[in-house]
């Protein structure tokens, strides 16, 4: 039903080489908690040859896919991806330093910590022809062997779930989760079939 793509897990995401062109503007908007890239930060990655241009949700970041959906009469994969985010060492750490003396904003790149996460949504269509969500969560860690324990344990959920008969019990349990607001509907279901008490588990960016 689902098949691993050869996504790589990088042990250490590094950005150590300076950029050349740059704007203050370029700076703006850091992402303090998840993946997303400001244009400088896009400059770095670009520099390293880290592949940032797949736009599995329309969003500026190292992400790849994880897993591809084979063969379903009523699934949807939404998206399965593995994501990213780079420290900053060497040259590229240097010229920050000095970025940020004129651009304060150039400071928050500096201090970013290595993080690994992936993200999970899966949707389903009922005998009705209805779309519905099965389970949408997300993990990253600031730890990298944490972060690959976490995920050997989801790729093994992954394999070996009937994922059809999750989606039929999702669908049959409508009426305890429909009328949950945001993230609760997200909790509920996390808790229901894989007994996560929440659906995201996020870090911080910063050091």
């Amino acid at each position: 039903m689902f098949k691993r793509t050869d996504v790589a897990v990088i042990s250490d995401p590094v950005c150590d080489e300076p950029i050349y062109k740059f704007v203050a503007e370029d700076f703006r908007y850091y992402d303090k908690d998840g993946f997303e890239l400001n244009r400088a930060e896009q400059k770095y990655y670009r520099k390293m040859r880290y592949p940032i241009e797949n736009g599995i949700l329309n969003h500026s970041c190292w992400q790849e896919p994880w897993f591809n959906l084979t063969e379903s009469n009523n699934l949807i994969l939404d998206h399965c991806i593995i994501l990213h985010r780079c420290r900053y060492d060497s040259y590229a750490a240097y010229q920050l330093n000095k970025i940020k003396q004129t651009i304060p904003e150039a400071d928050f790149i500096l201090n970013t910590k290595a993080k690994w996460g992936y993200d999970f949504a899966l949707d389903a269509v009922n005998s009705n022809g209805n779309t519905f969500e099965v389970l949408h969560v997300e993990y990253d860690s600031n730890n990298y062997n944490e972060f690959l324990d976490s995920l050997k344990k989801f790729e093994l959920l992954i394999k070996t779930t009937d994922w059809e008969d999750a989606a039929r019990q999702i669908d049959q349990h409508k009426d305890e989760w429909q009328a949950l607001k945001g993230f609760d509907q997200n909790n509920w279901k996390s808790k229901f079939l894989i007994n996560w008490d929440k659906a995201e588990y996020t870090e911080k960016t910063l050091v």
